[in-house]
């Protein structure tokens, strides 16, 4: 397996990849890690992710959680909030991280997986689909050129990808015409600890905490600023002044920036794939260009695994497309709107902008429904053919993950389920309660089988999974990526993952497909 780019969605292939134990080359155009900060927000499933490469620990304590969200108008009125801090799929709803740190956590986990290898100062000039492999040809910081066979190839190149561009895949969508300043800065006085939302006409503005006492800032450039001197410290500073009486001890980085929305019209051409930025870009509105590529990794992964190891067949991998698209499109539609929200330079559009937002926050529903972040779309992976749709809501959805009782304490279910595949069962075993068939299917997926319910496992004491389930005895078919792909009461009759099979396009194991058959007859 061959990754291009060593940026943290690149790594955090590398690491889910490694943590299947998957031969896997990381090639790095820098020589050195970039340590200038850039993405910033993180959301509970990319922090679920990066649980399950167990680097959360050495991750944890550099983050923000549970900060608040803002919006202002010009008069420094409240026009929304959100500061519901309820866990979502056991983690903080919303914060932000510091990304150097974000990425030194991912590569640590590398270190654990010997089949991964990460080669810096490496620039691939081009990737060849040979139909059996690719072939990529590179060059080192000498000039020296190098050719690399990889079963599959994935293009983590960023916006401008290269692969991209040399595979002929359009990327479809638009750039804003409207220019940022975004300032990071250390040693931050700023007193809120918000992320604040400045939607004033004259010059629409936001700032974000991030941990270590640093703080973002961000500038709409307005007509008749130069923007050749706009990014210059001493103007970057005198803006933070003039907006919050802030006076940053040290600017770290001030650079004026262009906002896209684009989405790569394919995410794979044969054996290559586009993920992270150079399959879709998106306005920072939402803080979800990130979180998007991470979820891009989660997604293909454990695919590309059971391709690699034999236990599904290639076509499962187109897929991929298919389950990141329509998510990406509304995540992308959610930051425009949210930019269209705050960017408004002309008064009308801003007073009519404030009367709506008001107006909602002041109906109580809305005001809730805002308040927990609600406007958000949900994970999910709708019009999947790899999900068991017959089974009804909510599959299709990533699973909560509450913290479970277990003899040596408590745990989150994550804990459980391990890194692969899982079938869980609330008050049954599922030892006992699959045909030998689906034994079979859940040994090719390398499922986990695990019982929650007295005498077993251990117990969701809360009742979360049963409450959200809707099934007070039955099975759950959990896919890596943490997503319900089947719901399954214990009266069903017959095989149970029969479906799975032709879906998933799974190669049984042939000698307990032998067995099964022999008991069955």
């Amino acid at each position: 397996m061959a990754i291009i780019g060593a940026g943290p969605v690149g790594l955090m292939l590398a690491a889910l990849l490694g943590q299947q134990g998957l031969q896997t080359v990381v090639l790095e155009r820098r020589e050195v890690p970039f340590t200038e900060p850039r993405a910033i927000a993180f959301d509970p499933e990319t922090l679920r992710t990066i649980q399950r490469i167990g680097r959360l620990d050495a991750l944890a304590h550099t983050l923000e959680l549970d900060v608040p969200v803002g919006y202002y108008n010009g008069r420094g009125q409240l026009l929304a909030r959100m500061t519901s801090t309820a866990k979502r799929y056991g983690f903080s709803p919303r914060g932000t991280f510091y990304q150097p740190e974000l990425e030194a956590a991912i590569a640590g986990a590398l270190d654990g997986y010997p089949s991964v290898s990460v080669f810096r100062g490496i620039t691939v000039g081009d990737v060849a689909d040979l139909g059996s492999h690719t072939c990529l040809s590179m060059t080192d910081t000498a000039g020296a050129i190098h050719r690399l066979n990889a079963r599959y190839t994935i293009a983590c190149d960023g916006g401008a990808s290269r692969i991209r561009e040399r595979l002929g895949i359009a990327f479809d969508g638009s750039t804003f015409a409207e220019k940022w300043l975004v300032v990071d800065v250390q040693h931050d006085d700023y007193p809120h600890r918000e992320i604040r939302f400045f939607c004033n006409p004259k010059r629409p503005a936001v700032t974000l905490p991030v941990s270590k006492n640093r703080r973002r800032w961000e500038f709409l450039l307005m007509p008749g600023d130069d923007e050749a001197c706009f990014a210059d410290q001493d103007n970057a500073r005198a803006l933070i002044e003039a907006l919050s009486g802030s006076s940053p001890r040290y600017i770290e980085r001030s650079l004026v920036y262009s906002f896209h929305a684009r989405i790569a019209e394919r995410f794979r051409s044969g054996r290559i794939f586009l993920a992270g930025d150079a399959a879709h870009v998106t306005p920072p509105f939402a803080g979800q260009g990130l979180n998007g590529g991470i979820r891009d990794a989660a997604n293909l992964a454990w695919k590309l695994a059971a391709v690699c190891q034999g236990r599904m067949r290639d076509p499962v991998l187109d897929t991929y497309d298919a389950e990141r698209r329509a998510h990406t499109h509304a995540m992308t539609a959610l930051a425009v709107r949210l930019g269209s929200a705050i960017m408004p330079t002309s008064r009308s559009r801003a007073f009519v902008r404030d009367l709506a937002m008001k107006t909602m926050w002041a109906i109580p529903s809305q005001r809730a429904r805002l308040d927990r972040g609600d406007v958000i779309p949900s994970p999910s992976i709708d019009r999947s053919s790899l999900v068991n749709w017959a089974a009804g809501r909510p599959v299709g959805q990533m699973i909560p993950q509450p913290v479970i009782q277990i003899a040596a304490g408590e745990t989150l279910l994550d804990t459980l389920l391990g890194p692969g595949f899982s079938l869980i069962g609330i008050d049954v075993d599922p030892r006992e309660a699959l045909s030998p068939a689906d034994f079979a299917t859940a040994e090719a997926l390398q499922a986990r089988l695990v019982h929650l319910g007295p005498g077993g496992d251990g117990l969701d004491t809360a009742g979360e999974l049963t409450q959200w389930i809707g099934l007070k005895r039955g099975m759950l078919l959990v896919r890596p990526d943490r997503f319900l792909v089947d719901r399954i009461p214990v009266e069903r009759p017959g095989d149970k993952l029969a479906w799975m099979r032709r879906a998933y396009h799974v190669v049984a194991s042939p000698a307990r497909a032998n067995q099964a058959e022999r008991t069955a007859a």
